[in-house]
């Protein structure tokens, strides 16, 4: 079985991209220094990036660059490389115990960069990384130098152009996302909303759990996570019981990870970033979903005239 991660944060190149748009000196990165030292960026005063990754993505690519302080005085070719060698001098002087990166797990998208005359910042690149071959539960330390530099005009500083990345692959925890979670719905009906994931499957109307939004155009029911789930694996629908089985029928599941801007099908279809599933037919007991998709925002929408009912509503996935 594949081994799915749990996914917590990926870093924010903004700081390279700042950087790549006016290049501004990091005062952190080079106080006490009158030397024009080349720099990896994005980077701070530690020069170092955590990162949690999940094995079930296809490659990760990070964004990187090689910088300096002054503008260069004449183009200037920078070499850039992946050293594993740095990982033992680094676990002794912090007192960790990182591991080295699995072979094949990483690589650079190109290591020659180059920063124009007058310019400060070089051309992006890419460190790429594999995450379906990193163990669970595992610290990586992946170390990125600059290796050599073109121009004498530029230092070349080890301390000062290296950069250190962190990975680590927890093991997830999944379960029900949407159990007890805020819910609503639109809809001349007085039936609470929270009996569409009270964690009773029970279709009958006498026993308070089923869910209606009235005869209206397109009624929806809608739930909000609370975080977005990286990861939700399916969703359940259980329809009525004791009658009325064709009102939730020709509907769609609809997720987002933001909120849904509009009301209608049609403004959740042309809503970007919103993943949507149709079912044909009736709901059943229960229709199940696969969606493997990431979502905080999950609606259920008629497409016709007719009283969207729900029993139950349950998404499954990996817990944010």
């Amino acid at each position: 079985m594949k081994k799915i991660i749990y996914f917590k944060y990926l870093f924010c190149c903004l700081a390279m991209l700042n950087l790549l748009a006016g290049c501004n000196t990091n005062d952190d990165l080079v106080k006490g220094s009158d030397d024009n030292g080349i720099f990896i960026v994005p980077a701070g005063k530690t020069a170092i990036e955590s990162n949690v990754l999940l094995s079930f993505n296809p490659d990760y690519k990070f964004p990187l660059a090689v910088a300096i302080v002054s503008p260069a005085a004449v183009s200037s070719n920078a070499t850039i490389a992946l050293d594993n060698s740095l990982i033992t001098g680094f676990n002794t002087r912090n007192n960790t115990s990182y591991s080295v990166m699995p072979e094949g797990s990483c690589s650079l998208e190109t290591a020659n960069l180059t920063i124009p005359k007058d310019g400060k910042a070089s051309q992006q690149t890419n460190l790429i990384i594999n995450p379906r071959i990193l163990a669970l539960d595992t610290d990586y330390l992946l170390p990125i130098k600059v290796a050599s530099v073109s121009t004498t005009d530029i230092t070349l500083n080890d301390a000062l152009a290296t950069k250190y990345y962190i990975f680590r692959v927890p093991t997830p925890v999944r379960g029900n996302l949407s159990n007890g979670k805020p819910a609503s719905k639109n809809g001349p009906s007085g039936s609470p909303a929270a009996r569409g994931n009270d964690g009773n499957t029970n279709g009958d109307w006498a026993a308070n759990s089923v869910c209606e939004t009235g005869a209206i155009a397109e009624g929806y029911w809608q739930v909000d996570l609370g975080a977005v789930s990286p990861l939700i694996d399916d969703v359940k629908i259980w329809n009525r019981t004791d009658c009325c089985d064709d009102r939730t029928v020709n509907f769609y599941v609809f997720i987002s990870n933001v909120p849904f801007k509009g009301t209608s099908v049609a403004e959740s279809l042309a809503q970007q970033g919103v993943k949507s599933f149709y079912t044909p037919g009736k709901a059943g007991r229960p229709t199940q979903i696969l969606t493997a998709v990431s979502g905080r925002y999950i609606r259920v929408q008629n497409t016709g005239f007719t009283s969207l009912t729900l029993a139950e509503f349950t998404a499954t996935g990996i817990k944010p």
